[in-house]
């Protein structure tokens, strides 16, 4: 009977090693992988294909085709290109490494994309007189004319003027509506900042528009795109006089040909000592834009500024004549009579 007891013991005893060690085996395992979650018909959802950036990505660089690639997700985030085609071109807002999903959140959208390149957008005060009894609408195309009082003061020769300042220009927004795309700010705080935009133009000196019997607010500013060496004849005509905006038809593709009259005399003079290189680059919109219009500029009084003075003519010194001198060759002596001369 002893022996026997001793025989289950022993058997008991490797028994629990054995426990032990299988138990230390599977603590050692990897955990198995999550199930993936299913769909309402109860097949595990497939991966979506998603647009990667195959390269680091500059912030305000635009995209191009080759830096992108094609990738797969569980899940494409809200936004998400699904080709290579849709992204290309776009322009991210901040930096992003290579392999990052890319989404139409991170891109630039609002006004910036509605200009083309060489374009600036400024916002001019408007009301139903000078914008065409409020019939403009975004996406129109208008003139600007200037009415540029007479200057005051007695001794000037200006005269009040009116005429056109600039041509063809595309309205961005007008009021409270806009062609901004649905992720840009709101109608409200879009026509609140072009407002503020417009006072500044202003001085500040632009007031609260009444309401219609309707109640909602009249428009008070128009946001043009406006060719980058024009927008000083633009902020510059605000200032100094009245602008008006005149609708066009699109399809009419007239300018004025300035090549015919006489340029206006920029604020900055160039340099002297410029290449010829350095010479065809002041004609350049941003150079031209940089070098600035004065008052007197616009309204034609070139008088005021030169960009090089003329030189003063030097006139010849006269030739001083003098007497004619008799030839020194001969010499006339004259002497006075002798004393005794008429004792003889």
């Amino acid at each position: 009977m002893l022996k026997l007891t001793r025989l289950a013991a022993i058997g008991l005893i490797a028994l629990a090693v054995v426990l032990a060690l299988a138990a230390l085996a599977l603590s050692r395992r990897a955990p198995a992988p999550a199930p993936l979650p299913t769909v309402a018909d109860g097949t595990a959802p497939r991966s979506v294909p998603v647009v990667e950036a195959a390269s680091a990505l500059r912030a305000g660089q635009p995209i191009r085709a080759a830096d992108l690639r094609m990738g797969t997700a569980a899940a494409a985030p809200a936004g998400a290109y699904s080709s290579v085609a849709d992204a290309a071109g776009a322009v991210p807002v901040r930096d992003l490494p290579a392999g990052s999903v890319l989404d139409r959140g991170l891109m630039a959208q609002g006004y910036a994309l509605k200009l083309n390149p060489g374009e600036r957008a400024l916002a001019v005060p408007v009301d139903e007189l000078v914008a065409a009894g409020n019939r403009i609408l975004p996406g129109d195309y208008v003139d600007v004319f200037l009415n540029l009082r007479a200057p005051g003061g007695i001794n000037t020769d200006g005269q009040a003027q009116a005429r056109l300042l600039l041509s063809r220009l595309r309205v961005l927004s007008y009021g409270a509506a806009d062609t901004a795309p649905a992720t840009a700010p709101t109608a409200a705080a879009g026509n609140a900042a072009a407002d503020s935009r417009a006072a500044d133009i202003q001085g500040g000196s632009s007031s609260a528009a009444s309401t219609s019997n309707t109640g909602s607010a009249p428009a008070r500013s128009a946001v043009l795109a406006v060719p980058v060496d024009e927008a000083n004849r633009l902020l510059l005509g605000a200032q100094q006089g009245k602008l008006f905006l005149a609708l066009r038809n699109p399809t009419d593709v007239g300018l004025p040909d300035q090549d015919l009259f006489a340029p206006s005399v920029a604020v900055l003079s160039p340099r002297r000592e410029l290449s010829p290189e350095q010479r065809l680059a002041l004609a350049s919109p941003e150079n031209d834009a940089f070098a600035g219009i004065d008052a007197d500029a616009l309204a034609g009084r070139r008088g005021a500024h030169t960009a090089t003075p003329p030189p003063v003519a030097r006139t010849a010194a006269p030739v001083r004549r003098s007497a004619p001198r008799l030839n020194p060759g001969v010499e006339i002596i004259r002497g006075e009579p002798s004393s005794h001369s008429g004792s003889r």
